[in-house]
């Protein structure tokens, strides 16, 4: 047996050719397989790493995007129980426009807010240069977001005046379609007759639970058939068709609002993306978190991110609401307001937080199933806390939405999956 010394002066110690060429090929074969080039192993080595470093960002992406939603979904619960209790239980008397507009005070503070913790803006005169140079020379795209939801707000008033609560929701849950098709038409979504099956079965859920649960309110303008022929012919009352008019506009502009939103918010990201994918990187390539954050809200880029658009959609969005309540409330912004109010304009702040984010990592179609979603826990606890009807069409219509969202989320799961593997669904 040969001892170690003698073995090692086999492996490194001479200093003819032969042996330096052995070592060569010694150290070859460590890093490339027998057979192979290794500038060729190198580039696979390279792809792989490329591979691994996307799969960790788009789970990353995956992680995040559950996150949100299921936050948005819980959002939506609270500010719904919050404004039932508060208009319908203490029957508060406050204007509807002032909080949105201190929504979107409190929106535009929370994205400024981020927009100085991230590193390469951390000082006021760098943010300040940011905001004015950068944010508000490029807000014009958001004051159609902005406009889209001020007309969906102010016609909801005529549409009620016209047709009974429960029309008017019925028609309100639409929007889940009308998302659904802008978003085939603006963003190139494709979607299967399966979750097109899916949405209209959720649709279904969402408007039994509305129309089963909704108030007899003396306020709204009702009418009572004493006969069916009464029923028909009220339908074809100019006035009444007019609200359900009025009702699918606001539908359709809810719809495309988000949408929209999704398109601008996206645009700037899906470059980013395909530019980050069309990289081969080297030895000094960066890690995956470095990649993952590039593409993540919190990055430190020079364009414009998810905070930004906030920042010019509250901007935008304030511009409009505060002559409108100056003028609803003339000067007495804050009348009937209570801690409990403050509470909803807070959480309406919080929720359009959380819906850019969940457009962002998701879909604007999947964020309207989230906030379906929201109406099975506000018809549970409503009826714990409120004593709100829960019958047996309101529990059925709790289940289809239940059902609706479950599958909804594993087709779109197989849908990306198949997508992925280059077929058309």
């Amino acid at each position: 047996m040969m001892s170690f010394p003698g073995r090692a002066q086999e492996l490194f110690g001479k200093n003819d050719a032969s042996s330096k060429k052995n070592q060569t090929k010694r150290l070859d074969s460590f890093y490339y397989e027998e057979g192979d080039d290794g500038d060729d192993n190198s580039n696979k080595n390279n792809d792989n790493i490329n591979n691994n470093v996307n799969n960790k960002t788009k789970k990353n992406k995956h992680k995040l995007a559950a996150l949100f939603l299921v936050a948005l979904t819980l959002e939506n619960t609270a500010s719904m129980l919050a404004r039932r209790y508060a208009v319908g239980i203490l029957q508060l008397d406050f204007s509807k426009n002032v909080v949105l507009c201190v929504n979107e005070f409190l929106k535009l503070l929370f994205s400024l807010g981020m927009k100085y913790r991230k590193t390469d803006i951390k000082s006021f005169t760098r943010l300040k240069t940011h905001i004015f140079e950068r944010v508000v020379k490029t807000a014009t795209p958001m004051l159609v977001p902005a406009f889209v939801y001020l007309v969906v707000n102010l016609i909801s008033y005529p549409s009620l005046q016209r047709v009974d609560a429960s029309v008017f929701t019925a028609i309100s849950n639409l929007k889940v379609l009308a998302t659904a098709i802008f978003a085939q038409i603006l963003l190139n979504s494709r979607i299967s007759n399966r979750v097109w099956r899916t949405l209209t079965q959720l649709v279904l859920g969402v408007t039994l639970i509305s129309w089963e649960s909704s108030p007899n309110n003396p306020v709204i303008h009702k009418r009572v058939h004493q006969n069916w022929y009464e029923h028909i012919s009220d339908m074809f009352d100019l006035s009444y068709a007019f609200g359900v008019f009025l009702a699918l506009v606001q539908t359709m502009l809810s719809g495309f609002g988000s949408v929209y939103f999704e398109k601008v918010l996206k645009k700037r990201t899906k470059e980013d993306e395909e530019e980050n994918l069309g990289k081969k990187l080297d030895v000094e390539s960066p890690s995956s978190a470095s990649l993952a954050k590039s593409s993540s809200p919190f990055s430190s880029s020079t364009e414009l991110d998810v905070w930004d658009r906030n920042i010019q959609l509250a901007l935008c969005s304030i511009l409009i609401y505060v002559p409108i309540s100056i003028y609803e409330t003339k000067g007495n912004l804050f009348q009937g307001w209570t801690f409990l109010v403050i509470v909803i304009a807070a959480l309406h702040a919080l929720g359009g937080i959380l819906v850019a984010l969940s457009v962002l990592y998701s879909s604007s179609v999947t964020k309207t199933v989230a906030v379906c979603a929201a109406l099975v826990l506000t018809t549970v606890f409503g009826h714990i806390l409120f004593f709100e009807p829960l019958n047996g069409p309101i529990l059925l219509g709790c289940a289809m939405v239940i059902i609706s969202v479950w599958a909804y989320k594993d087709d779109a799961y197989v849908e990306a999956k198949l997508r992925s593997a280059g077929f058309v669904v």
